[in-house]
């Protein structure tokens, strides 16, 4: 039987294999540390420490606002994208995806693996 480390790298490699806008990927602990990195390059401890103070901020908005439980937020960027989705409140999934990518098919594949990394979590 695999491993969680196994299991959680399966779906992240799942997600960058479903479509070519999907650059790189990662599971990041509420307190700023990498689980899983499919970024490319070094971005990885930097990625996770941002991602973990972005997703901080945005549940204080969500719950200052009152727009219920927070659950992704979208950067759009000159270059690139990147979307961050809650996991259960556990941890986050970050994804890097192309300029012009199609989001409705990132979203689409984003949120299955959100699900699928719930459940291993």
């Amino acid at each position: 039987m695999a491993t969680k480390q196994e299991r959680i790298n399966a779906v992240l490699d799942e997600l960058k294999m479903a479509t070519s806008d999907i650059q790189g990927s990662g599971v990041i602990s509420p307190d700023g540390m990498m689980i899983a990195n499919k970024l490319d390059g070094d971005q990885g401890d930097a990625a996770a420490a941002m991602g973990a103070a972005l997703a901080s901020l945005a549940k204080r908005v969500t719950d200052t606002l009152k727009v219920g439980d927070f659950q992704e937020v979208n950067i759009r960027g000159a270059n690139a994208g990147i979307l961050l989705f809650d996991i259960e409140h556990r941890a986050s999934l970050i994804v890097k995806v192309s300029q012009g990518a199609n989001l409705g098919l990132v979203f689409l594949e984003a949120r299955q693996a959100q699900s699928q990394l719930g459940q291993i979590l």
